[in-house]
């Protein structure tokens, strides 16, 4: 193995033993941390040298990275990502949107650059993928940080933690669990006497990530096809009860975007009435094709008024990337915030 280089003594463990999976190959490899992105991944440059050439690369290094990190981390064709493990699936989203390659703890890594191609598949690392357990992401957490989130955005405060609990339908406790993890945070994520959020995109970021990573277990659609409305436009014309709310490409249409939506995502909060009274007007029957896609809410009431019937942006922005569609990447960008 030839000799390996980290320039900085704070190179992530993970770093170091993909960069010496690298030198395994008989590559000169070395990493130069740069900065942390958020607290979300740390940027840096990997230099490789072989056969007398070298190549460098822009590179995000994250201990772990979900189907949202993979759209919302800022990269480009030249970017590539160190991770302690990359998946097949992950490997192909990271394609699909545009990343240059990546390289793993495992050993995996996919990297090509003129006169240099590494492809290599089938490796399992042999450390543990840390999981996420701080308060405000966990199944009970995630509805109140997404109150606080909301809330603030609209009304450029953080309400009482009553009236998080209240909106959230989580428990006293768990609500003081989470604002206490935010303030603890380095750096701090609330402070002051009245929790004032700082940090607002970051956060937005990670909880994101912890809601697409969790929805589709812990919060499962079904899907529905109707004799009534035959195609998405029907039905965003229609009259939906007041508790309903729009998600998805069918919100992102209503709010002006120009798409045109497949299928029509329904949020129905804890009203079982309201929900029967939609799949009646409508004759709805259940398909696992159906357009029509009802999700159960998280929340026990908005949190902020709601503007034509459509979830708040958050919400929308993290329901786009559930999609795992790079086509409507660019709308999500740009309508709903993504950096």
């Amino acid at each position: 193995m030839r000799k390996l280089e980290h320039s900085d003594h704070r190179t992530p463990e993970f770093v170091g033993r993909a960069i010496s999976h690298l030198g395994e190959l008989g590559a000169h490899a070395e990493w130069t941390r740069h900065s942390d992105e958020d607290g979300r991944a740390v940027s840096g440059t990997l230099v490789i040298s072989a056969e007398g050439r070298r190549h460098e690369f822009q590179t995000l290094a994250s201990t772990t990275v979900t189907k949202a990190d993979v759209a919302m981390l800022p990269h480009d064709r030249k970017t590539i990502l160190i991770s302690e493990q990359v998946a097949p699936t992950r490997a192909l989203q990271l394609k699909d949107h545009g990343w240059g390659g990546y390289a793993d703890a495992a050993g995996n890594a996919s990297l090509r650059a003129d006169g240099l191609i590494i492809e290599i598949t089938g490796k399992r690392s042999s450390g543990t993928t840390p999981v996420a357990t701080a308060a405000p992401f966990t199944r009970a957490g995630l509805p109140v940080t997404y109150s606080l989130l909301t809330a603030n955005e609209h009304f450029g405060i953080t309400p009482s933690q009553r009236s998080l609990a209240a909106s959230s339908g989580a428990s006293l406790g768990t609500v003081n669990r989470v604002v206490r993890a935010l303030r603890e945070r380095t750096p701090s994520m609330l402070q002051g006497k009245h929790n004032q959020l700082l940090r607002a995109s970051a956060l937005e970021r990670e909880w994101i990530s912890a809601y697409t990573a969790m929805q589709p277990s812990t919060w499962p659609e079904e899907r529905f096809t109707s004799t009534v409305w035959r195609s998405p436009s029907e039905l965003l014309e229609a009259s939906l009860p007041p508790n309903a709310l729009l998600g998805s490409e069918a919100a992102a249409a209503r709010l002006g975007a120009p798409i045109r939506p497949a299928t029509v995502l329904i949020h129905f909060d804890g009203d079982t009435h309201a929900r029967r009274e939609l799949i009646q007007e409508g004759r709805l029957r259940r398909a696992d094709d159906g357009m029509i896609r009802l999700r159960p809410a998280f929340w026990k009431f908005s949190p902020v008024p709601t503007f034509n019937q459509t979830a708040p942006r958050l919400l929308v922005r993290a329901d786009l990337l559930l999609e795992n569609d790079p086509r409507i990447d660019e709308i999500r960008t740009e309508y709903f915030g993504d950096e």
